[in-house]
């Protein structure tokens, strides 16, 4: 997703000298300027943290998160996922986006996506659209498993919003998910 660029505006704002250099030190470690460490930690804030603290996200090591589901045998991932999928997937949208599923669009969807990607640390995400073919690959650690549940919840939240359901490919690191837009 390429946005566009948008007037800025200058804020001054006052700080510690703890938060001073600590946000030095890390955009010095991240080779940005200060100014655009602090855009980016607002922007996360505008675009999840917002959201997460109102529904009540839980934040768990990758590690813990792959032990509960490796517990668990295949047909009880796709039923959660299924499930987790078809319940949440409106009010997300309708929380994030202010629209129902019949109203939401494939690009709103994949960008939702992307965001979870980038934020919730679920997968790392591409998304490679042309016209009205649709493709997102999404590559993570923590097993078939994992790509079980998270194809079987997309492919549940398409179907919850009206959308045309995916053709999904599903390995040990990723998931795949294809899908055309008549």
């Amino acid at each position: 997703m390429i946005k566009k660029k948008q007037k800025t505006t200058t804020r001054t704002i006052r700080l510690s000298e703890y938060l001073d250099k600590l946000l030095e030190k890390d955009s010095e470690d991240k080779r940005m300027s200060t100014n655009s460490l602090i855009t980016t930690i607002v922007t996360r804030y505008a675009e999840w943290d917002r959201y997460t603290e109102k529904i009540g996200f839980v934040s768990l090591p990758r590690e813990a998160i792959k032990l509960i589901i490796d517990s668990i045998d295949d047909e009880k991932i796709s039923r959660l996922a299924e499930e987790f999928g078809s319940r949440h997937a409106e009010e997300y949208m309708m929380f994030w986006l202010k629209k129902v599923g019949s109203q939401l669009q494939e690009d709103e969807l994949l960008d939702q996506l992307a965001l979870f990607c980038r934020y919730a640390g679920i997968a790392n995400c591409e998304i490679v659209s042309e016209e009205r073919d649709h493709i997102a690959i999404l590559h993570h650690e923590l097993g078939r498993k994992w790509s079980l549940f998270l194809g079987n919840i997309f492919v549940e939240v398409m179907k919850s919003t009206g959308m045309v359901v995916p053709k999904l490919d599903i390995t040990d690191y990723s998931v795949v998910f294809r899908f055309f837009v008549p």
